[in-house]
């Protein structure tokens, strides 16, 4: 493993879109918090920030998790009250042990 259990030390939130008929047929999107987990999270700096292609405001995130199967690029992480928008979900050494996740920060939440 590549974390420790202390390591994951902050509290996520994961989050998906739904879209819902509203009574008038109109469509309203909302996001649905479906999951609480803990996990290590890594600010990206030198090569990794460039390799990730980043731009200011979008400040990125490397989140080291436990691994699930249900979470997917469309979805968001909350993280301290701020949204998180997933780029790239890689399984480490594909034993399904653990999830490195990297997100980028929504400047709009």
């Amino acid at each position: 493993m590549t974390y420790t259990a202390q390591e994951l030390n902050t509290k996520i939130v994961l989050s998906h879109l739904e879209e819902a008929a509203g009574p008038g047929g109109d469509r309203t999107r909302s996001w649905t918090q479906y999951a609480e987990a803990f996990a290590k999270i890594e600010p990206l700096v030198g090569n990794e920030f460039f390799a990730a292609a980043s731009t200011w405001p979008h400040v990125p995130v490397k989140v080291t998790m436990r691994h699930r199967q249900d979470v997917l690029t469309s979805d968001r992480i909350t993280i301290r009250g701020e949204h998180y928008n997933i780029t790239s979900i890689q399984e480490i050494k594909f034993r399904r042990r653990e999830l490195l996740i990297y997100a980028e920060r929504n400047p709009l939440q």
